[in-house]
């Protein structure tokens, strides 16, 4: 990571995901990962507001989230080898199919945010991943992101709509989230999964292919 950690715990809770047995002196990741979350998307934000001075709010909005949507984060956990760190009661398959890696990831920047403060944290987000591991004509070019192509097509059409969170539970394997999209207050497509992200992606997803038909 080209630094020594300071306060270890912080990096253990980066890497425990929620299957595991938590308690409250060994907490999961959840909170960590909020926290990478909104810390990563405010550098991603500050180092594209520079790179493209003449884009609109859209097209920055819309190229940060290709940035860091949960495939991205799945692809740069593996390759910093978070995967092999993480601890979870998951099978293989089910860490592949949900977003634990990504979401490790993300754990992992608010504990470097928590331990080394934010000049040490951007200065690692722009080095180590932006210039490293990312080709911004290929995040160009690749639009996978359904949730942006949602909100720009509603903006065009000067449409309302929401993610509606109907049901969180515990499982086994960890949280099942049940999101619901509503567009002009009518409900229009349901989808379930261990990520509220994934959820949310899936149901945008079907939502631009219902109306694509229409």
């Amino acid at each position: 990571m080209g630094f020594y950690p300071s306060n270890l715990a912080l990096y253990h809770q980066a890497f425990r995901h929620s299957s595991t047995n938590v308690s409250e002196f060994k907490q999961s990741n959840e909170r960590l990962e909020f926290l990478g979350d909104a810390v990563l998307g405010m550098v991603v934000a500050e180092y594209l507001f520079k790179l493209y001075p003449k884009e609109n709010e859209g097209f920055l909005t819309q190229i940060r989230s290709r940035i860091v949507n949960g495939q991205n984060l799945q692809m740069l956990s593996k390759k910093f080898g978070f995967d092999a760190l993480l601890t979870s009661k998951l099978t293989q398959k089910d860490r592949i199919n949900s977003s634990a890696y990504g979401d490790a990831f993300e754990a992992f920047i608010g504990a470097l945010y928590l331990d080394k403060g934010f000049d040490v944290t951007k200065k690692f987000i722009l080095n180590k991943i932006i210039k490293l591991h990312l080709d911004m004509n290929t995040v160009l070019q690749n639009n996978t992101d359904y949730k942006s192509q949602l909100q720009i097509l509603m903006q065009k059409q000067k449409t309302t709509f929401e993610y509606k969170l109907l049901n969180e539970y515990k499982t086994e394997k960890g949280k099942l989230y049940h999101v619901q999209l509503i567009i002009d207050h009518v409900p229009i497509v349901e989808f379930e999964h261990s990520s509220k992200k994934v959820a949310e992606q899936k149901v945008a997803q079907l939502a631009l292919e219902q109306l694509s038909k229409e």
